[in-house]
């Protein structure tokens, strides 16, 4: 083939493709003929919540969990930021990588309990 017949071919397949893309919009929003069926519903979780017996009093202790977590990270946090500074003045070799990795350890499960609910309940959403 010359250069006159390949660019020939090559403004072609351009057109064709330009005229495929200009239709698929058009294909791809008309509107659907039917609502999907739904065969099984979810669980009503509010609902069940406010039904169930001992709710409440599960509630309250899951709370009452996550806030002795808390006490016990900073309580972790604390500790690990004596051992680091104290740790090496008395002699102890690895007294400040274990004072670091128990800060960050502490940050960590602080970070974790925090987020703990809302990553739950974008999980939920995400899969309803």
């Amino acid at each position: 083939m010359n250069r006159t017949t390949r660019t020939a071919i090559r403004v072609a397949i351009s057109l064709v493709t330009a005229g495929a893309l200009a239709v698929a919009p058009t294909l791809a929003s008309a509107a659907p003929t039917e609502p999907p069926k739904r065969v099984v519903d979810g669980p009503d979780l509010v609902d069940g919540g406010k039904n169930a017996p001992g709710a409440a009093a599960l509630s309250d202790l899951i709370n009452t969990i996550g806030f002795y977590a808390i006490i016990a990270c900073l309580v972790g946090l604390l500790l690990s930021g004596l051992i680091l500074v104290i740790g090496p003045r008395l002699g102890f070799d690895r007294a400040s990588s274990v004072g670091k990795i128990g800060i960050f350890a502490a940050l960590g499960g602080a970070f974790l309990i925090g987020i703990s609910a809302t990553l739950v309940n974008f999980f939920y959403n995400a899969g309803a």
